[in-house]
């Protein structure tokens, strides 16, 4: 970041996946529809509709996003740039280095990469310092400022063993062993002390002078001398130089080799890399949605924090979204000369058109985004203290991830500014001790830097896995969201009723995953890849699958569930129907759904099969419907199955009391003596005239022998009368064990 309100939210992860995340891949829509192509596994190609898993739903996209991301991704990046190149000072070929680090690794993940060259901007003096046989604390590329009361040696240097001349104001400071070697004194600000220091170590020989603060926790210093050393080398070092090269002595011997350069009006350099939308390979038209960093650090620092934390954050959400199909074009890019005054990314913008600008979703800047500095808190900070389109992204994002510590208010100060300033909404995200003020607005507030802050000990110990992990989940989770497409599905009964708390699932050839639950006004709204997707959803047991829905681009959907259910014509056998035992019946239904259709129609037998009249008594047939929504149901009839009856007695006769009475019948066959239902027959006594009961019925086995006998193709029960029965009338019913029952009344003298 260039030197110069509160709204929670809750926190889902601290901790680091290991490991590089398997990414899906996302290949382009088949000439087929409905069908497309995915890279699940190397070779695989996976149909719409066809699940890749069926122990559980994938996630929707947001969370599955998030979850690749890998905070050590980002580490290993900012170390490269941090301790591999080291300082990144504007215009020094370690800004180009960076850049071209950048550009590289954006290409293996399938951007297009190009380099922006603007200046030319201020010179600048510097000597690089590295070690033959030390490791140097900070990293192995130290970065000091180089006086122009020095030689410049180029990149060829001198190298030799270090002494330590305290102050070198008196001969006793230096070791007797002096010349040919680098001496090390304590930086002073009055010139005339640096004068003497410099000249006493010229006279024993030196081959090179550094100056570097003896306390505190200082820069390197820029400074020139009276007398100017146009023979070796005379570099500023910083406190942290001081102390790093000391406690190296206390340890034994140490080389150091020193190259000192002149860059006389160097160049900045930017690079962008762009991943052009699937239906927009040219891009002209796509809506642009933008992450930036910067690379160059300042005189000195390694700039781990400041900002290759940043460049590392931006490459791994590169790496996880460059994984998907889209119809958003994202541009990745790094800045150079941030710390000169936002110079590179100014130059970057003054290349778009007024049609670029008009395409961009925002721009999500990353500067300072992982110290591990306990004050600092994640912030997002714009020019004008007020919130914006990409402010609440971010806001939108923590709540997904459940992180509750987002903040923000107002701050300049890096190359979101640029941005702000061509109209583009932009944010600076950044890990900062930041005060606001009591209402953020166009005052803001002040602000404590950790100890590093622009110093050389910003190396990988000013760096926080953890904390770029939130970032990660925060604002990758936010620029994710926008670079895909925006789906809006509406879930509505077949009545036109909005259908609150329904599942909806989606299956866009990997998977089917899911996709969340509709609101109270039966809305749901989802992000997804250019894809051809399934869609599901299920309310009440009713299930509706759009098939081959394209996405490409945002747009709405409408998902209609058909919650009524098919209907039931069952014509034979109807409820109560009776049939003769051995009957050829041919059962006859049919189910209709005028909405999602039939999907199954079923029968005791199938229609236009045969009934079952194989035994007597009560029978049930039942149909069950299910339509293509699952909704289901079901009809029940009851039918009756009886013996062939034919009565060989009248309805009425007369018979003698205390005599047996034939009751004669024929049941097309002998079907056994176990015809008659239990408790039957039985007799009652009526009035004569009127057939009414007079008395309670009884079976007409208690008097006598009374039994039923079979001969001669026909039954014969004999029932016994009673004498006391004379001059009465009574009833008799024959119930037969085909739930049939059969009368006669008798008139007994």
């Amino acid at each position: 970041m260039r030197g110069s309100l509160e709204r929670p939210r809750r926190l889902r992860r601290l901790t680091v996946v290991g490991g590089l995340a398997a990414a899906l891949a996302l290949g382009a829509v088949s000439a087929t529809a409905g069908v497309v192509q995915a890279q699940g596994l190397p070779g695989q190609a996976l149909t719409a509709g066809t699940s890749t898993t069926t122990s559980a739903l994938l996630p929707d996209y947001d969370n599955e996003i998030v979850t690749r991301f890998d905070s050590a991704n980002s580490v290993e990046h900012i170390r490269h740039l941090a301790v591999n190149i080291g300082p990144r000072l504007n215009g020094t070929p370690q800004e180009r280095e960076g850049a071209e680090y950048i550009g590289g690794i954006l290409e293996s993940y399938g951007f297009k990469v190009s380099y922006q060259t603007w200046g030319p901007v201020s010179t600048k003096r510097v000597a690089k310092v590295t070690s033959p046989n030390a490791d140097l604390p900070g990293g192995p590329n130290w970065q000091m400022a180089a006086s122009t009361s020095g030689k410049f040696t180029g990149d060829n240097g001198v190298e030799g063993q270090v002494v330590d001349a305290k102050t070198g104001q008196s001969a006793a400071d230096f070791p007797s062993d002096t010349e040919g070697k680098i001496v090390l004194v304590d930086y002073s600000t009055t010139a005339s002390v640096r004068n003497t220091a410099v000249a006493n170590a010229v006279s024993r020989g030196a081959i090179a002078v550094i100056l570097a603060y003896p306390t505190g926790n200082s820069a390197p210093p820029s400074f020139t001398l009276t007398t100017p050393q146009p023979n070796l080398p005379v570099i500023g070092g910083g406190s942290a130089h001081s102390a790093w090269i000391r406690g190296l002595l206390a340890k034994g011997p140490l080389t150091l080799r020193i190259a000192t350069n002149e860059y006389v009006n160097p160049m900045g350099t930017n690079v962008l890399a762009v991943r052009h939308a699937v239906g927009d390979p040219t891009g002209t038209k796509a809506p642009i949605v933008m992450v930036g960093a910067h690379i160059d650090s300042v005189l000195g620092a390694p700039g781990a924090h400041d900002d290759a934390s940043g460049n590392g954050v931006s490459l791994e959400i590169a790496r996880v979204l460059g994984k998907y199909p889209l119809d958003k074009e994202l541009r990745i890019a790094g800045f150079g000369g941030e710390e000169g005054g936002l110079l590179g990314a100014r130059e970057y913008v003054k290349t778009l058109t007024a049609e670029e600008k008009a395409r961009f979703v925002g721009e999500w800047q990353m500067d300072m985004v992982g110290t591990p500095y306990e004050p600092a808190r994640l912030w997002a900070l714009t020019p004008n203290g007020q919130s914006n389109f990409v402010v609440e992204e971010a806001y939108k994002a923590a709540d997904r991830v459940g992180f509750e510590g987002l903040r923000n208010c107002r701050l300049g100060q890096s190359d979101h500014q640029a941005f702000y300033d061509a109209g583009i909404p932009a944010s600076l995200f950044i890990w900062l001790d930041y005060r606001p003020p009591a209402v953020c607005g166009s005052s803001g507030g002040s602000y404590v830097t950790e100890p590093e802050y622009h110093r050389p000990t910003d190396t990988m110990d000013n760096i926080s896995p953890e904390r770029l992990q939130i970032t990660l989940d925060v604002v990758g989770g936010a620029v994710a969201h926008n670079a895909l497409n925006a789906v809006k599905v509406s879930a509505v009964s077949d009545g036109g009723q909005p259908l609150a708390g329904a599942p909806v699932r989606a299956d866009c050839g990997d998977g089917e995953r899911n996709v969340g639950m509709t609101g109270t006004d039966g809305r749901l709204d989802a992000v997804f890849p250019h894809a051809t997707c399934d869609f599901t959803v299920v309310v009440d047991g009713a299930t509706v699958v759009e098939r081959g829905v394209s996405i490409s681009g945002d747009r709405e959907l409408e998902v209609t569930v058909d919650l009524t259910k098919p209907t039931i014509s069952l014509t034979k056998p109807a409820d109560g129907a009776v049939f003769t035992l051995g009957a050829a019946e041919i059962v006859s239904y049919r189910c209709e759904d005028n909405l999602s259709g039939v999907a199954a129609c079923t029968g005791t037998v199938p229609d236009g099969g045969a009934l079952d009249t194989s035994t007597v008594g009560f029978h049930e047939f039942a149909v069950n419907a299910t339509d293509k929504a699952g909704n289901s149901a079901d009809q029940k009839v009851t039918y009756q199955v009886v013996y062939p009856w034919h009565a060989y007695f009248p309805e009425t006769m007369d018979g003698k009391a205390g005599s047996a009475v034939p009751i004669k019948f024929s049941l097309g066959g002998d079907r056994g003596t176990g015809v008659i239902a239990p408790g039957y027959p039985a007799s009652q006594q009526v009035t004569c005239d009127t057939g009414e009961a007079t008395g309670a019925a009884a079976p007409t086995a208690t008097p006598g022998n009374s039994k039923l006998s079979y001969g001669g193709g026909q039954y014969n029960y004999v029932w016994k009368t009673e004498k006391s029965w004379s001059g009465t009338c009574r009833k008799f019913e024959l119930k037969l064990d085909d739930g049939s029952s059969h009368f006669t009344t008798i008139r007994l003298k």
